[in-house]
């Protein structure tokens, strides 16, 4: 989902939007950085050992992520597509076969599908049963931290299952309808700690699941990049989830202990919160038969992904193997496609695909993908020249320290540039160093992906980010930075400690 999208979805908070200042448009000047910055790698000589080839597809690349965090991210892609079918990087295939292995790649093609199926779970309606079914649990009555880990699961399902953007925009009006009709008003601690904890999970939720969403850019380009330098690898799905979901609960514990034994934030008025009073609030139709669907094939689509990790050797799990992920979607898209119900279709891919689907991103994942690779191949001498630079800072180090300084990178930059892309930059040096270090680079990799998905500081950190920061009559910049930011290096430190031992230990016992 798109922000341009988002004031139709829940006008009547538009409306509370405190008018914010009209900034002064720069798009200009980056669109003028961003070709100076291509000009410069194409014509200075090149700093051995890159390559002459090198410098132009590092020129392409750098110009693209300071484009896709500065200005867009549709236009930049197919630009810098441009510049590699220029550059002489694909010399076999030409112009046409940079385009034909970007376009076609397998991540990319499983995006497309992806969106669309998951794009309709969104469309019929789900998310808001699915917020429903969290919110009128009878357990949390009178419990106010029962009340709030059960809404902050609810933010994590919603978050992972589509996006952070539609978690916030269907649980933003019921959680300000619930403040007033407890009493909690602007000036209550609570409000702002139970608004920027919402944000917060809804964020760390993202990167759930590896087959859909900004993610795969890093996840493909590592794939593809471990390839081009002759040790094929990829992040393997189940200790990936299990690792987020994990680490997620347990920043979320840290947080509420926080609240409850440190800051003593006064949750008196949640102990009011009554199931009826959300249902009250939530008045959805029983639940239609397209709508059912859907609802039940998300476990069973994780399950057929799954199979293949604890059942090996038998005819269903080795076809569902040669599926894979891709198979898995266009299997369930094909399915909703031909199966009717009162005369249409589960899933009208047309109409779903018109709303759903972000041609940004697409192209993005495409771009990405394709110079992460151009930047691992031996022709172009970048892994060389890191190696070179780097060394004195990142070899030798212990490997706690190396992790250590890798994450921190990682959350520094995502918060002020785009996600994924930051996420690619670091791979190549995270998959060098690694290997020169003697340690897996599968698990430093993995923390890298999850922590540059922890924006939440600045506007630029991410849509969802953007979103937030413009909410004046829900967060003050001073208190999203008071809150966050000591949140930021918690989870920080949370994923050195024990999000990396964590996954390596998962990956022990699943198998990368």
């Amino acid at each position: 989902m798109d922000n341009k999208n988002v004031d139709n979805i829940y006008d009547r908070e538009a409306v509370q939007c405190t008018p914010t200042k009209v900034k002064r448009d720069l798009t200009i000047l980056h669109i003028i950085i961003g070709f100076a910055i291509i000009a410069f790698f194409w014509i200075i000589p090149p700093f051995e050992p890159i390559t002459e080839l090198g410098m132009r597809c590092v020129g392409a690349f750098l110009a693209m992520v300071y484009l896709w965090s500065a200005v867009d991210t549709m236009w930049p892609s197919l630009l810098g597509l441009f510049l590699f079918g220029i550059s002489g990087y694909d010399a076999a295939g030409g112009f046409n076969g940079v385009w034909l292995n970007a376009v076609g790649n397998y991540t990319v093609l499983l995006t497309l599908f992806a969106m669309v199926l998951f794009g309709a779970v969104d469309e019929v309606g789900d998310t808001k049963y699915i917020a429903k079914w969290f919110l009128t649990k009878k357990l949390f009555k009178g419990r106010p931290y029962v009340f709030l880990s059960v809404f902050y699961a609810c933010c994590f399902a919603l978050g992972a299952l589509v996006s952070p953007i539609t978690s916030l925009i269907i649980l933003w009006p019921i959680s300000l309808g619930l403040m007033s009709t407890l009493g909690i008003e602007r000036c209550d601690k609570i409000w702002r700690y139970f608004f920027v904890g919402m944000f917060l999970v809804s964020t760390l939720a993202q990167p759930f699941f590896p087959f859909m969403g900004a993610q795969l850019v890093p996840i493909s380009a590592f794939q593809g990049m471990t390839a081009a330098m002759g040790t094929p690898m990829s992040v393997p799905m189940l200790p990936y989830m299990l690792t987020d979901l994990i680490m997620t609960a347990l920043v979320m514990f840290v947080y509420l202990l926080l609240m409850k034994f440190v800051l003593r934030v006064d949750v008196s008025k949640l102990k009011a919160v009554d199931p009826v009073m959300i249902e009250e609030q939530m008045p959805l139709p029983k639940m239609n038969f397209q709508q059912k669907a859907y609802l039940y094939m998300i476990p069973l689509y994780l399950i057929m992904l799954l199979i293949p990790n604890f059942i090996k050797g038998n005819p269903v799990s080795d076809f569902l193997n040669v599926l894979g992920p891709l198979g898995v979607t266009v299997f369930w898209v094909v399915l909703f496609v031909v199966v009717k119900h009162d005369g249409k279709p589960l899933l009208n891919f047309k109409e779903v695909a018109y709303r759903q689907f972000n041609w940004g991103i697409f192209f993005m994942i495409a771009a990405a993908v394709y110079g992460a690779n151009s930047l691992s191949n031996d022709a172009t001498g970048v892994v060389p020249f890191l190696i070179q630079v780097l060394n004195p800072l990142l070899g030798g180090q212990p490997e706690i320290v190396f992790v250590a300084l890798m994450f921190t990178v990682a959350l520094i930059i995502t918060n002020f540039a785009n996600n994924a892309a930051m996420a690619v930059v670091l791979l190549p040096v995270a998959i060098t160093f690694s290997n020169q270090l003697g340690i897996d680079p599968i698990p430093v990799v993995m923390g890298i992906i999850l922590m540059v998905f922890v924006a939440m500081l600045t506007p630029a950190a991410s849509p969802h980010a953007g979103m937030m920061h413009g909410r004046k009559d829900i967060y003050t910049t001073s208190e999203i930075l008071k809150i966050g930011l000591p949140m930021c290096i918690i989870t920080l430190v949370l994923y050195v400690l024990v999000g990396y031992p964590l996954m390596k230990a998962l990956l022990a016992i699943f198998g990368a």
